[in-house]
């Protein structure tokens, strides 16, 4: 498919990192609260055990939170449901603040790096979907993952739980507008690749040779036509039997298919 001429870029602005107005929020699971200690690239406030004997994994926890110098507190599980607002807490929860993002600036700076991957989600917004998609970005060796600044799922304790905690480490990048930000990345040397269910090239033809945006849309509702018309092809995965896949089912497939080697 012949690919459409880069839009100028412009003058690139500086990097900021971007973070809601401070808030108190409560991760829970082993996990997540793991992996945000390790981190830090939250605020820390206080961590939260249950009661009685611990386990391997709380005392590695206590260990994290006394060299991050964070406060630790226990309750019975009641009470740590009630702080979680779950009843999965595993035993564990953490006061915090808002996971902070890198702005577009931050996600170009340096151009398309060989190899570079980059999934960006358009208006998904269910937390559970969102942190099942962080996981595999993740878990598939994904650049950075690209959020709208409105209508997409927070970043919130429901998501990072659903990405098995993969969400305190990964790079996540807020955008104020989508469309914009995917013309700009192909003045970087990117190819945008938009998803659909059905009608684009077969995901299987697809050979990923040069940086790539990899842009997924919401249940139902898939890419906006806006977005339709940034991406340079639209690529589908064949399903066999009735029904498709959903977002984050899909992103696992795509992006196992796009990071096997050769």
């Amino acid at each position: 498919m012949k690919r459409r001429k880069p839009s100028p870029s412009g003058k690139r602005p500086g990097y900021s990192l971007q973070a809601p107005a401070p808030t108190r929020e409560v991760l829970y699971g082993i996990n997540p609260v793991g992996m945000a200690l390790e981190a830090a690239r939250r605020s820390l406030t206080r961590l939260w055990v249950k009661t009685g004997r611990p386990s391997e994994k709380l005392e590695r926890l206590r260990k994290l939170a006394g060299e991050r110098g964070v406060p630790v507190s226990e309750g019975d599980p009641a009470r740590l449901g009630q702080l979680a607002g779950s009843p999965d807490h595993q035993g564990v929860a953490l006061e915090c603040g808002p996971l902070p993002t890198g702005d577009e600036a931050a996600c170009l700076r340096g151009h398309a790096k060989e190899g570079a991957l980059l999934v960006a989600l358009d208006q998904v917004e269910d937390p559970r979907n969102f942190g099942a998609v962080v996981r595999s970005c993740a878990l598939f060796g994904v650049t950075g993952l690209v959020l709208s600044r409105h209508h997409a799922a927070p970043l919130s304790p429901a998501a990072s739980k659903a990405s098995a905690g993969y969400l305190e480490l990964f790079p996540v990048f807020a955008v104020t507008n989508l469309a914009r930000f995917l013309a700009r990345c192909r003045g970087h040397g990117y190819w945008v690749a938009g998803t659909r269910e059905e009608g684009g090239t077969p995901l299987h033809r697809f050979r990923r040779d040069r940086p790539l945006v990899l842009v997924m849309g919401s249940e139902g509702r898939g890419l906006r036509p806006l977005i339709e018309r940034e991406c340079d092809l639209l690529l589908t995965v064949a399903t066999p039997g009735a029904g498709s896949l959903n977002v984050s089912a899909a992103a696992a497939v795509i992006l196992y298919q796009l990071t096997l080697p050769g």
